[in-house]
């Protein structure tokens, strides 16, 4: 029952089209960000597939392990946040092969130079980008989405353009053909100007959830 809850709060983050593709995750994987949007690790666990539209995708998840050290005792390993870009296209599935990770020695190897491959349903391997994503640690924890954000923009080796985030600046929201394309009446104000150009950016159903967004908020 909890790794069906997981699933579903998972496929509700996914835009709706047609899944062709099953994603297999074990119990040594924490996924943290899925295509650009953060996942919670809590609601994962126990789920083991997710059903992933055809396309490009990418990956930020960690390895957990539990370890035997040299005096045998047991610990917990994490791993560095890892991200990993690939596409599902003629991919029905797909599973994520890691290393042997057994002992402190090839925990530290696997930190050093992380290798996980993607397999689909024979074995084969499925061409993707792995990289460490590197992360600021503050008071308030690490916001993987953001860095997530961060290092996409950054052109890095498994950057994935297409779950960037695309907000204008508003010093250049005005200057923008998008916007001067049609003449703007002298009453209107700044503020103004902004709600309608984005109103004119966003599909239907945005726009039909705003307009009664609206009419909920008090006149004054």
């Amino acid at each position: 029952m909890k790794g069906l809850f997981a699933t579903a709060m998972l496929l509700a983050l996914i835009p709706v089209t047609a899944a062709a593709t099953t994603l297999h995750l074990s119990g040594e994987i924490d996924l943290l960000v899925l295509d650009g949007k953060k996942v919670s690790g809590s609601f994962l666990r126990g789920a083991d597939s997710i059903e992933l539209d055809n396309g490009p995708h990418q990956l930020v998840f960690r390895v957990e392990k539990n370890l035997t050290t040299a005096s045998r005792d047991r610990w917990l390993y994490i791993s560095p946040p890892l991200i990993m870009t690939f596409d599902t296209r003629n991919v029905t599935q797909v599973n994520i092969s890691l290393p042997r990770i057994e002992t402190e020695k090839e925990s530290e190897q696997f930190d050093a130079t992380p290798r996980v491959q993607l397999l689909d349903g024979s074995a084969t391997p499925i061409p993707a980008r792995l990289d460490v994503l590197a992360v600021t640690n503050t008071p308030k924890g690490i916001d993987y989405e953001w860095e997530t954000e961060r290092y996409n923009k950054a052109n890095n080796k498994a950057s994935a353009p297409e779950f960037v985030t695309m907000i204008a600046d508003d010093s250049a929201l005005l200057s923008g053909p998008s916007e001067l394309d049609r003449p703007v009446a002298h009453s209107q104000t700044l503020t103004e100007q902004r709600l309608k150009h984005w109103y004119l950016q966003a599909d239907n159903d945005t726009r039909t959830r705003f307009l009664e967004w609206v009419k909920q908020q008090p006149s004054s």
